[in-house]
């Protein structure tokens, strides 16, 4: 566009003098030349200055292979028509590396393979959330270029990764030292990242991708543990059950000690007594032999 509107305003200069060594009518055609270059050259020169950044990047100028320091901010800038601006994203990006294809930046397996303290390989799915610190654009883009993601952002993640796994075994991993883990691979991306100008926001460990025989092996644990905990309620049960039964046996037993404690001859006999006259009262025929021998009952038969 620089060229353009110079080219325009050449050409307008060049009337302007041309129109003094001609005659009418050709000097007025000149004139409306000279005019409409000069008008034309300047707005083509003013719109080449004019810049606009969008909302979430941030223009570095570039002047014959020069980087200037000051990055531009969103919005309308003018600047030297001779400068190029390039622009790079400032808002929060994430980068993916996953087992799973389509999930990550590289399409299939693009999981990190790690080898724990105990000597296995484990897969991790990892994902990065980042961004670029605007004031230090002009250095990024110098010393790394535009594209940060290829060059640091994924051979850091890969490193620390690796670093911090080569201290754990492969269950650690998985299971207890988890949590551990990811604070310290954050702590070292975070170190990294802020010496190339990048803000480490967070990093997630997605999945963690044991070896064949570690999963069966786990796996084989939990179930174990889990048929030990269903034997020690079983047991607990027939051990409250077997002590209820026990409780009631005593029960009953003490019940009958007392109650036969306390029947004597003479109130065995009372209560004989009551029952024969209660069923004599009935009508029945009682036959008491002599010598305390059992009674005969005759009863009546119904009409």
């Amino acid at each position: 566009m620089v060229l353009v509107a110079v080219l325009l305003i050449v050409i307008g200069v060049l009337a302007w003098r041309w129109k003094t060594k001609v005659g009418f009518p050709l000097s007025s055609r000149l004139v409306i030349v000279q005019w409409l270059g000069l008008g034309l050259g300047v707005v083509v020169l003013l719109a080449s200055m004019a810049v606009v950044v969008p909302p979430g990047q941030a223009g570095i100028q570039i002047l014959f292979g020069k980087v200037n320091d000051a990055p531009l901010p969103s919005g309308l800038h003018f600047i030297n028509p001779f400068a190029q601006v390039v622009e790079m994203e400032v808002r929060t990006k994430n980068y993916t590396m996953s087992n799973v294809a389509d999930e990550g930046q590289r399409k299939g397996d693009d999981s990190i393979a790690v080898i724990s303290s105990d000597g296995l390989t484990v897969k991790l799915d990892a994902t990065v959330f980042y961004s670029l610190q605007q004031a230090r654009l002009p250095e990024i883009y110098r010393t790394i270029g535009p594209d940060v993601e290829e060059r640091i952002v994924r051979s850091e993640i890969r490193a620390s990764l690796r670093d911090a796994a080569a201290a754990l075994t492969a269950t650690e991993l998985y299971t207890s030292k988890r949590q551990a883990f990811i604070e310290q691979v954050s702590k070292a991306l975070k170190a990294a990242f802020e010496k190339r100008g990048i803000t480490l926001e967070q990093m997630l460990l997605r999945n963690v991708i044991l070896p064949d025989q570690i999963t069966k092996a786990i796996n084989d644990k939990i179930a174990a543990d889990q048929d030990a905990q269903k034997m020690a309620f079983v047991l607990q049960k027939e051990k409250q059950e077997a002590e209820r039964k026990r409780i009631e046996a005593e029960g009953q037993a003490r019940a009958q000690q007392i109650v036969s404690q306390s029947l004597t001859p003479q109130i065995i006999e009372n209560n004989r007594i009551q029952a024969l006259r209660e069923i004599g009262a009935k009508g029945n025929l009682i036959i008491t032999p002599m010598g305390g021998a059992t009674p005969m009952i005759q009863v009546p038969a119904r009409k």
